[in-house]
């Protein structure tokens, strides 16, 4: 058995091999200086798909939509997006598996629905990430803010551009390796925050108040939005996905990640199956009509925003919220990262398909797609918007663009496997070749295309509810401005490039499968197995 350094080694010697190849000739050099290379490991994998889920929508959105619409609806809200995104997990995991390549389901949707869908798709990730990725930026300033209220912002968005260039401008492996600690710091976050109310609402705080579900009963388990009655408390819960779109994610960080993961077909379904529901039950530290809740959304983000932080000062807990607001800047800043990983990744696979200037597809000589990381950063910029708009309205902004970008994320992954599960029929092509199955199959990724559906459809009810007589085209444009996005972007390309949809019979399911094969017998000839106690748990666990 070879030794374990040789593992570790792979990625180097990928490259060493991008040098040699580079000085071959011009057309082997285009192409490898074009390359990223597997740099991620299985616990790197782990982290990012659970760092996709913990993020600054839990922490802090999640009061938006406590006021919104109570804590019964946000329970509902929240757990039925769960459930829509574990349907798509099952969808992509499948894929990522099969063809762990660049631009995961970029890639799938061009090459199983249409070309223009793939470009359509490309586009709007790479915009939902950007989006994302301004949101956790404004979220920094604010939380920055609550320690240096009198603080620019801009000092703080420039922090954030800064530490986003430094982390991902070198090899991924460095990207991995932060991400890994930054997601592990909130992982121990949430589950703190879970002990903390578990105690307090049985009496274990200064005042010796045994809360229990006093907050439910009053005000209520559901609040009315826009308008009186049982109407107005639909649609408070229905206001409540908005939120529940931007703080949930998951298998777009793991699908993105495929083709970097080192052994893909052994860490990309281990995510998948780790990809638990994390469910934000908000509520019981405080009501959903507090005066101090209602005055941080609307005048900041930091946690001063946040029901857990305002419960606890209520509490008369002085410390904890500035140990907590320490530890949600890095929670912020590790979403940030991510979302900035995958803007670059997915921009860059679309300059590899020609579907973006060619210039944004080159790498560093280790791999990292350096002129899409400047062209993804430079786009960000706009968060300096909150140097004149304020962080609260900002960050409304926003999540507003970024949760619809979400659901169509969701609705190209499913229809791609619904697509290449056509092909798959039509072709005579066993299920017995994927290496990862999903649960229920065919219908959970049908379950969740028809949410995504009607959850982008519906996004912006409340522009078209006229409370005051006039009608909202900030709020209509940042509900519907991704849908507009993807459209023109979609018959745009099918008109100039007269692009087609992909036959079922003829489509291509099996290319690339053979160097994909080799990568994996590399693995399963060159890898040593943990020998330790310690080293075997870490390797069933992550």
């Amino acid at each position: 058995m070879p030794p374990a350094d040789d593992v570790e080694s792979k990625v180097s010697k990928s490259e060493l091999d991008v040098v040699d190849i580079s000085v071959s000739s011009d057309n082997e050099s285009h192409t490898a200086r074009m390359q990223t290379t597997r740099g991620l490991k299985s616990r790197h994998i782990q982290l990012i798909s659970i760092g996709g889920v913990i993020g600054t929508g839990l922490f802090i959105g999640s009061g938006r939509a406590l006021v919104m619409g109570g804590p019964l609806s946000c329970f509902l809200a929240y757990s039925i997006f769960c459930v829509i995104v574990w349907c798509v997990a099952q969808a992509s995991g499948e894929l990522a598996t099969l063809l762990p390549v660049n631009g995961s389901f970029i890639h799938w949707s061009d090459r199983f629905i249409d070309p223009a869908a793939g470009v359509a798709c490309g586009w709007n990730y790479a915009y939902a990430s950007i989006a994302f990725g301004c949101a956790d930026i404004a979220a920094v300033t604010g939380l920055f803010q609550y320690w240096l209220p009198d603080s620019s912002e801009a000092i703080w968005v420039t922090f954030c551009l800064v530490v986003f260039f430094c982390l991902n401008a070198f090899a991924v492996k460095i990207y991995g390796e932060a991400e890994f600690y930054f997601a592990s710091g909130k992982v121990i976050l949430i589950i703190g925050f879970i002990i903390f109310t578990f105690i307090a609402m049985l009496g274990g705080n200064p005042h010796h108040d045994r809360i229990g579900f006093r907050y439910w009963n009053e005000p209520g388990p559901m609040v009315e939005y826009l308008v009186d009655g049982p109407l107005g408390r639909f649609l408070g819960f229905w206001g409540v996905f908005r939120v529940a779109a931007f703080s949930i994610g998951g298998p777009e960080f793991v699908s993105m990640c495929a083709g970097e993961a080192e052994n893909p077909r052994k860490t990309i379904p281990k995510a998948i199956r780790l990809l638990r529901p994390w469910i934000l039950c908000v509520g019981i530290l405080i009501a959903s009509n507090d005066a101090d809740l209602i005055d941080g959304i609307a005048n900041g983000t930091g946690v001063g925003a946040s029901p857990f932080v305002i419960g606890m000062q209520h509490l008369g807990i002085s410390v904890l919220p500035h140990i907590i607001n320490a530890v949600i800047i890095t929670s912020a800043t590790s979403c940030g990262n991510s979302f900035i990983f995958v803007a670059v990744r997915s921009i860059h696979a679309l300059a590899r398909q020609g579907h973006a200037p060619k210039l944004l597809g080159y790498t560093t000589k280790r791999g990292v797609p350096l002129t899409a990381l400047v062209f993804v950063l430079a786009i960000c910029s706009l968060s300096y918007m909150t140097v004149n708009q304020g962080t609260a309205v900002v960050f409304g902004w926003f999540i507003d663009l970024a949760s619809v970008a979400a659901m169509i994320n969701y609705f190209w992954m499913c229809l791609a496997w619904i697509r290449f599960d056509a092909g798959m029929k039509a072709q005579g092509m066993s299920r017995d070749v994927l290496t990862f199955k999903g649960v229920w199959m065919p219908y959970t990724p049908w379950f969740a295309l028809v949410w995504c559906v009607l959850l982008t459809v519906t996004n912006g009810f409340a522009v078209f509810i006229k409370i005051d007589g006039d009608f909202d085209i900030q709020g209509f444009l940042t509900a519907y401005f991704g849908v507009a996005f993807t459209l023109v972007i979609y018959f745009g390309w099918k008109i100039f490039k007269k692009s087609s949809l992909r036959k079922a019979s003829e489509m291509d399911l099996t290319g690339g499968l053979e160097a994909i094969d080799e990568d994996e017998q590399w693995w399963k000839d060159n890898f040593k197995p943990p020998t330790t106690l310690w080293g075997r748990f870490v390797e069933w666990l992550l």
